[in-house]
């Protein structure tokens, strides 16, 4: 199991795709004989969703909202008070249940006022407050704003208000679309957007759909065992995402592996699913005997390398290796074999979505066009982003470009950043399908 690269299934569609007879080993994969552990149920015509959507008038605009924040200007404000809508920079002491509390207490932090991610009572109370003012606000701790055990308990703050911002948008008409984008009007970059929007979803879908058929075939093929040497390589992938996610939130990791319900039982057997998607995918590259060269490889990286932010070809196999790029492709050949393969049930969108929210909750309604992460993960990072994160991100997050490299829409805040980021996917076989 080489190094996971998300190339996405729009990289793997401007590669041949490369099928055989028989048992063919690749140099991308490991030297073994994957059929001796995986005996694979029948893996064509797999019944999987096919999601009939649109792309609404709603969408688009929202879309176009979004990326107006990338033309933002900001003005301090000097001449008057603060204004629901404005930026508003303040520092503030705390006291808790009058103690002073380092924890509660923040300097120079950004909020935007009647947004409501910072105390409701303290926006309330900056209304009408000028630069330089300062004021005492009173409140009890709700579940929202209160650390562990705090609930309930009287919060003392001491605000002053440093900075006054009001945020500009330009107003979109067929000017600024000439001015700022390859198009002539209004019309034609609507139009452009739902071709976007539209290809966006329609690759979404089809990663979905992948990840189903691999959830099929992993749940009935039947397994005999497994290389030391895979089971290894994913033992450490599997250690070390936690680790990662433990301290992306601040955690010590045996905290986090408790909040998440993981227990040694758990973790074997979560690496032994990553073990048997590698199987599988592994089993039905080389009964299909697909491949990849490495020509190709060399011809991904250097059409694409600059999509991933990376200077040169060069610069992007200081980070990656041909070994990395290659199993990634012949994985990702493996999914457009088996979508190709499948049988499909069309199912339109709003129906698909309750579904998805029935067996996954409303997170994924809010993620449903972005990074698809756990309500696990989600409830982590609710609970270990102190304030700061809450609040001061945001208009920062503003002045950043809107692409991604892996064509992830986020929600109205999230999408105002920008990264052009190579994406190393460890945390599950099926992710790595898409």
């Amino acid at each position: 199991m080489k190094r996971k690269l998300a190339l996405g299934l729009a990289g793997v569609l401007a590669i041949s795709m490369v099928t055989g007879c028989g048992k063919a080993k690749s140099k991308y994969l490991m030297d073994v004989d994957y059929t001796k552990y995986v005996k694979l149920c029948e893996y064509e015509g797999v019944e999987v969703d096919k999601v009939v959507f649109d792309v609404s008038e709603e969408e688009i605009q929202e879309q176009i909202d979004m990326e107006m924040y990338d033309y933002a200007t900001y003005d301090e404000i000097t001449d008057r008070g603060v204004e629901i809508g404005d930026y508003v920079v303040i520092s503030y002491d705390a006291k808790l249940d009058g103690k002073e509390s380092e924890d509660y207490s923040g300097q120079e932090e950004e909020i935007l006022v009647g947004e409501e991610f910072f105390y409701p009572e303290v926006e309330e109370a900056l209304v009408g407050m000028k630069t330089g003012e300062k004021t005492k606000v009173e409140l009890t701790l709700t579940e929202d704003f209160a650390e562990e055990g705090d609930e309930g308990k009287k919060l003392s703050l001491d605000v002053s208000v440093d900075q006054i911002t009001v945020e500009n948008l330009p107003e979109y008409n067929d000017d600024f679309v000439k001015e700022n984008t390859e198009y002539a009007s209004v019309k034609e970059y609507n139009e452009a957007k739902k071709k976007e929007l539209t290809e966006s979803k329609e690759e979404e879908y089809k990663s979905t759909a992948i990840s189903q058929i691999m959830d099929y075939l992993a749940a009935n093929s039947t397994f005999n065992g497994y290389p030391e040497e895979l089971y290894t390589q994913c033992e450490e992938y599997y250690d070390a995402e936690n680790e990662s996610y433990a301290a992306m939130y601040g955690m010590e990791l045996d905290a986090f592996l408790e909040m998440m319900g993981i227990d040694e039982e758990t973790r074997k057997s979560d690496i032994e699913d990553s073990v048997n998607y590698e199987l599988v995918m592994g089993a039905v590259a080389q009964e299909e005997g697909i491949d990849c060269s490495e020509k190709e490889v060399k011809d991904f990286v250097d059409d694409n390398y600059a999509e991933y932010g990376y200077e040169s070809a060069e610069a992007f196999f200081e980070e990656y290796s041909e070994e990395d790029v290659g199993y990634q492709l012949v994985y990702e050949k493996v999914g457009e074999f088996l979508y190709d393969k499948a049988k499909f049930v069309e199912i339109d969108e709003e129906t698909y979505l309750k579904q998805q929210e029935e067996m996954y909750g409303e997170e994924y309604i809010d993620e449903e066009s972005g990074e698809d992460e756990t309500a696990g993960e989600e409830e982590a990072s609710e609970e270990e982003n102190d304030e700061e994160e809450k609040t001061s991100e945001e208009k920062t997050s503003k002045e950043e470009a809107s692409e991604k490299v892996t064509s992830e829409q986020e929600d109205k805040d999230a999408g105002k950043k920008s990264e052009n980021e190579v994406t190393v996917d460890e945390e599950s076989e099926t992710e790595e399908v898409k």
